[in-house]
């Protein structure tokens, strides 16, 4: 029986292992969701910072930022455009 007891051992221990090993991993998932979460949650204030900048420095930006300032409203002029098509 000692064979048995050894072997019923190692089940045991191989499942505690392995339930040990699915609590890690559950909790590694839900700390790369929360991670994910607060990434989102900067790159949304970063667009909303710059949005607020563009419409309140457009005309006086600082010259480094001109080139993205000029695509900004190179787009919104198209969109504009697109938006007079539409209705016509």
């Amino acid at each position: 029986m000692s064979f048995l007891d050894d072997l019923g051992n190692s089940f045991t221990e191989v499942a505690k292992d392995v339930g040990d090993k699915a609590v890690e991993i559950g909790t590694n998932v839900a700390t790369y969701a929360n991670i994910k979460a607060e990434e989102l949650k900067i790159q949304e204030q970063y667009y909303k910072l710059g949005k607020r900048y563009y419409s309140l420095y457009q005309d006086t930006a600082d010259p480094e930022l001109l080139d993205m300032i000029d695509a900004i409203s190179a787009s919104n002029d198209k969109i504009a455009k697109y938006k007079e098509e539409i209705e016509k």
